[in-house]
């Protein structure tokens, strides 16, 4: 992403300001029967999760992790698995294994994996892997980053924010280890259809980075909050971190079918199912919908087209306060992630603020969203707010 470009984007369209933003895209015409859509046809099947335990069932446990992470590597081989968008096999393992013997392990491996990874908790992580490839060996395994947050694989907020952090396998025996589908692969889901991720493709804002900071420009043209956004972004990138924008405008519609997935994919039995889906059913009076949220195979069946419908919003934090009145429907927050900092970050401010922020020491996450000293500066500094609860989510204060 050329993030000077998305800069200078942004003040031309504050200097110009153009016409309001449109309403969300239409959706296509009601089905044409009162049935219930048939249940989608998905891109793939998923795959079966894996057993996840805190038990070392393969790798010899060592008080020198760099000899666990060596077998690891021995054992893996050449077969690749994905973890947080960065793909892990034998020899980057060996490598990571390897590098500067001298330096703690935890800084080594988040380095080079650039991500905020615990050392104990991916070693656990790998011996699940290496005891399902007994049988499954060779199939593409991925988890997500927020997956792997939640599992405790990658640092949690609550762990920086509230002295809580998830250890793995956080209240779970087993864990998804299909990769979702992109959006754009799946049909526009029609209107009555059965939930999944069909609708992930109704009630779209803009992806294209250039896209996302001109509709902020379009919703709001008196705000400084594109550019203050594009200039933060842009010094990272310029440094060499890695950033992802997630999400700037959202459609109420697409909150509460964020939020709906995520209701129904925590559920554990037939009465939360129930429950959830009548709260959901009454939720339409403010977010009207035409969903069908029972899946007519039974409650485990709704639960877990509730799942992957989640995972290919990628959603990993909802309420129904924050579907209902979320400030990105007005412009006013945007979700974002800059990982794999370097050591030592230096940020310019708007108000003329400088600083340079050591990020050196072992246990630092080299996360943005992760690194309290670097939130609390970009809030006093961008006119900002991060909610720390909610991982990639900053909100405009000015």
């Amino acid at each position: 992403m050329q993030s000077s470009l998305l800069l200078i984007l942004a003040c031309a369209h504050a200097q110009n300001p153009p016409p309001p933003t449109p309403a969300p895209p239409e959706a296509p015409p009601p089905a044409p029967v009162a049935e219930p859509a048939p249940a989608p046809t998905l891109p793939a099947e998923p795959l079966e999760p894996i057993a996840a335990d805190r038990v070392w069932a393969v790798l010899t446990e060592d008080p020198d992790r760099r000899v666990m992470l060596r077998q690891a590597a021995e054992l893996l081989g050449d077969w690749s698995i994905e973890l947080a968008g960065v793909e892990i096999d034998g020899p980057s393992l060996l490598e990571g294994a390897n590098k500067a013997p001298d330096e703690p392990l935890i800084r080594i491996l988040r380095e080079h994996l650039g991500r905020p990874v615990d050392v104990d908790d991916l070693l656990y992580f790998l011996d699940d892997v290496l005891v399902a490839g007994a049988t499954r060996r060779g199939e593409p395994f991925s988890v997500g980053s927020g997956r792997a947050r939640a599992v405790g694989i990658l640092v949690h907020p609550d762990g920086v924010f509230k002295s809580r952090p998830r250890i793995y396998p956080h209240r779970t025996e087993e864990i998804s280890v299909d990769k979702p589908p992109p959006q754009t692969s799946f049909p526009v889901a029609k209107d009555e259809e059965i939930l999944g991720p069909n609708w992930t493709m109704r009630y779209r804002s803009p992806t294209d980075p250039p896209e996302m900071y001109a509709t902020l420009v379009e919703l709001r043209p008196e705000s400084s909050f594109p550019s203050r956004v594009a200039a933060l972004v842009s010094q990272i990138e310029q440094q060499g971190g890695e950033v992802y924008l997630t999400s700037f405008l959202r459609y109420r519609e697409r909150g509460y079918l964020m939020w709906g997935a995520h209701e129904l994919r925590s559920c554990e039995s037939a009465a939360c199912v129930t429950a959830t889906i009548k709260k959901l059913e009454e939720a339409k009076s403010w977010a009207p919908v035409p969903i069908t949220w029972s899946h007519p195979d039974g409650w485990e069946q709704t639960r877990e087209a509730a799942r992957r419908m989640a995972d290919a919003f990628d959603v990993v934090y909802a309420t129904e306060r924050g579907a209902r009145t979320s400030k990105h429907y007005d412009g006013v927050a945007v979700d974002f992630v800059a990982m794999d900092l370097p050591r030592s970050l230096e940020l310019y401010a708007p108000d003329g603020a400088h600083q340079v922020f050591d990020l050196s020491a072992p246990e630092q996450t080299r996360d943005l969203s992760l690194t309290p000293e670097l939130i609390e500066w970009v809030e006093a500094h961008f006119g900002m707010s991060k909610l720390r609860s909610d991982y990639p989510h900053w909100t405009d204060t000015r």
